[in-house]
């Protein structure tokens, strides 16, 4: 070929001008970075293993501007370096990489130009594709005309190399790059016939190689690759692509120019430049970021929230999370309908399974990794007037609910799809009932009749433990039963029942609750009702034996404040054993904001010391607590900035906290269903369910559920 070497070779023949621009990239990207994470980190969080602002306000905004300006800033400083190391190799003499950036250090010009180049094209790419965003045809329109008027200035390109080495002043290379395509210097110096379709087959060949391997890189689940791609892809591509485009410029003006264009020439012996070895040299040292991103992601020394988030339709006020072998199972329904389960793992939920009651249901891990459920069921009597409830319980394995959350195939029948999608996978075992009469026009099958029931499962002692309460339609007697498990997968079980006075008009999750003693030999149930009548007892601490001993404490259920709503059906209690083996209760009135927190110090909870923890925001949401290894109540609240935030206690009675947001919510034509649920996984890990649509979710307007799996103890804080 006639002239300089092709423009490939001129930028990653040699491994001095990818080194040159790559170095100072690099540099600013990891300090200004990392300084901004730790400033910011109030703010911010890791979100499916990338770093992601729990929602965007004038900290965050800030701070990307900072980076940006300090990455155009060294992208001017490398790029001229970079350029300098490419002329000195089309004058066909070395330059190495000291010398290069000595000589960006002499032009502080080329550099502020090159910064501002870079400023305004990214400020325009960022109005269009915000414009896109609200706007959809109006920022295709304008992209268009973006891309007409690239290629039309594209041959202004060729003023750079002039620029650099201070040929011309700025208007005079520009007038003359505008000028160049006027000049064909015959195919064999040129294959591209001229410097506009020279630049925009580069700009569209390696943009077209870009997008291939991003769409490619977004097919990865996420893991502890993400931060390590996301940042190569954020690098490498607009890096190379920035070197090619100089090498382009250079070789598009040297073959106009009949001299070096460097005033200084040297007699030395230069290496060959096809070897590429350029290439794969700044491929490394941009690839440096990468690794240090995700290395400190999986370190995460911040201690800022770290999690998967799976965003699903909806979940419901009440609801539960619990672990599996395989991730997580969110329950979730809204009254007595619409009650639907969901399997997820990581940041991806499989779809709804319908359960086939309407009445309550309940959940826990299970010992081998799957779950148990309890739920209660119409059954239908002799007429429409009679009929009575039954509880039943199903183990599901983890194969079975593995294939449970599978797909089936298009040619699947009804019954088929019924069969898979409808209930708890496994076998179902009745563990007792109650019958029941009902006015006319009202049934069994009645959705209201889930006020009349609640259920509970606790399986972290060694055998589990399900609680239970039904009354009969137009009554206040109730019977509340324990049904002690007799293996892991409670294929029996010893029952004992109590009556008790309960009329609560609406249950939840948090209605009945029950936690056991690490040996079984007794189990301990928190019983909420609403507390209008004279006769309701707002908050109960019910404890029994599997022989049949009952002991009752009413506790304090006065909780300061003003009513907050007129109609919560929110309120309840959960109970946890704490590290000295005593029950734990938090619970919250109706109609109350404050959580109240009860550190019991007998078993029966006789007395209690009492912590209460004001929320700060008038979004009312179920209790949810739980208590890891440590021994320390962890408690999820939602606060005054819509956050769904975990209160870390210091101490087993929560006198001291801290409370670190999770996740922000944003706006969402669903609204917000008041769901929210916590647990632990075996590693300490918290799990969430929350009716609310993250910031930063991709997921429809309407979707409003976010399901948490934090991938630390207490999700990274303290």
């Amino acid at each position: 070929m006639y002239g300089p070497p092709r423009a490939i070779a001129l930028a990653f023949g040699r491994p001095e001008p990818t080194i040159a621009y790559a170095t100072p990239l690099v540099i600013v990207w990891i300090v200004i970075a990392t300084i901004l994470m730790t400033v910011l980190s109030g703010e911010l969080a890791i979100v499916n293993n990338e770093v992601a602002p729990l929602r965007a306000g004038p900290g965050v905004a800030v701070g990307v501007a900072i980076l940006a300006v300090a990455v155009a800033v060294a992208h001017g400083f490398g790029i001229t370096a970079a350029t300098l190391a490419i002329i000195a190799a089309s004058d066909g003499w070395p330059m190495t990489v000291r010398e290069a950036w000595r000589g960006a250090l002499r032009r502080p010009g080329s550099v502020t130009f090159a910064v501002v180049v870079l400023l305004v094209l990214a400020a325009i790419v960022l109005i269009v594709t915000s414009l896109a965003a609200i706007l959809p045809v109006v920022g295709i329109a304008a992209g268009i005309v973006l891309l007409v008027v690239g290629i039309i200035l594209a041959p202004l390109l060729l003023a750079w190399p002039l620029v650099v080495t201070r040929r011309k002043s700025l208007p005079a290379a520009l007038a003359w790059g505008w000028r160049s395509p006027r000049t064909f210097l015959g195919q064999m110096a040129e294959p591209l016939g001229n410097p506009r379709l020279a630049v925009v087959v580069t700009i569209v060949l390696t943009g077209v190689v870009t997008l291939v391997v991003t769409w490619l890189a977004g097919l990865l689940p996420a893991g502890w690759w993400t931060p390590f791609v996301g940042v190569v892809l954020a690098l490498v591509p607009s890096s190379l692509v920035q070197l090619l485009l100089a090498a382009v410029a250079v070789r598009g003006a040297a073959l106009r120019i009949d001299e070096p264009l460097l005033a200084t020439a040297k007699d030395a012996e230069v290496a060959p430049l096809e070897r590429r070895r350029g290439a794969l040299i700044g491929v490394a040292v941009l690839a440096v970021p990468a690794v240090v991103a995700a290395l400190l992601v999986a370190v995460n020394p911040w201690q800022i929230p770290a999690y998967a988030a799976a965003d699903v339709h909806r979940v419901w006020n009440s609801s539960q999370i619990v672990p599996w072998q395989d991730g997580t199972i969110v329950l979730s329904r809204l009254g007595g309908e619409d009650s639907f389960a969901r399997v997820c793992t990581g940041g991806e939920c499989g779809p709804e399974h319908e359960m086939l009651s309407i009445l309550p249901t309940a959940i826990a891990p299970a010992a081998d990794g799957g779950v148990l459920s309890a739920s209660w069921y119409p059954i239908e009597g002799a007429d429409e007037q009679s009929g009575s409830f039954e509880l039943r319980v199903t183990h599901s394995s983890p194969e079975s609910l593995a294939t449970w959350s599978g797909s089936l195939g298009e040619d699947a029948s009804d019954a088929e799809k019924f069969d898979a999608w409808s209930g708890f996978p496994g076998d179902e075992r009745v563990l007792g009932g109650i019958d029941s009469s009902f006015r006319s026009a009202t049934s069994v099958f009645n959705r209201g009749n889930q006020s009349l029931m609640a259920v509970a499962i606790d399986s972290s002692g060694d055998a589990p433990v399900i609680a239970s309460i039904v009354r009969p339609s137009e009554s206040r007697t109730a019977t509340l039963a324990l049904d002690f498990c007799a293996d892991a997968d409670c294929t029996a079980s010893e029952r004992t029942t109590q009556e008790v006075q309960w009329a609560s008009w609406s249950t939840n999750s948090t209605t009945l609750d029950v936690a056991s003693t690490g040996d079984g030999g007794s189990a301990v149930v928190t019983l909420t009702d609403r507390g209008e009548d004279e006769e309701d007892v707002p908050l109960r601490v019910i404890s029994a034996t599997p022989g049949g001993d009952w002991t009752t404490e009413e506790l304090d259920a006065e909780v300061p404040g003003d009513a907050v709503t007129d109609l919560d059906q929110t309120h309840g209690a959960q109970v946890a054993i704490g590290a000295d083996g005593l029950p734990v209760v938090l619970f919250r009135a109706v109609d109350r904001s404050t959580l109240r927190l009860f550190s019991c110090a007998d078993a029966s909870c006789s007395t209690a010391s009492i912590t209460d923890i004001p929320a700060e925001t008038d979004l009312l949401h179920t209790p949810a607590l739980a208590i890891d290894s440590s021994g320390r109540p962890l408690i999820a609240t939602i606060d005054g900035a819509v956050n769904v935030a975990l209160l870390s206690c210091a101490d087993a009675a929560c006198e001291s906290r801290t409370s670190a947001p999770v996740l922000a919510a944003a706006p969402t034509d669903g609204g917000f269903s008041h769901g929210l649920a916590l647990a632990v996984d075996d590693e300490d890990r918290p799990l969430i369910a929350v009716g609310l649509r993250r910031a930063g979710s991709e997921a429809k307007a309407t979707s409003s559920g976010t399901v948490v799996a934090c991938t630390a103890p207490r999700c990274g804080g303290e």
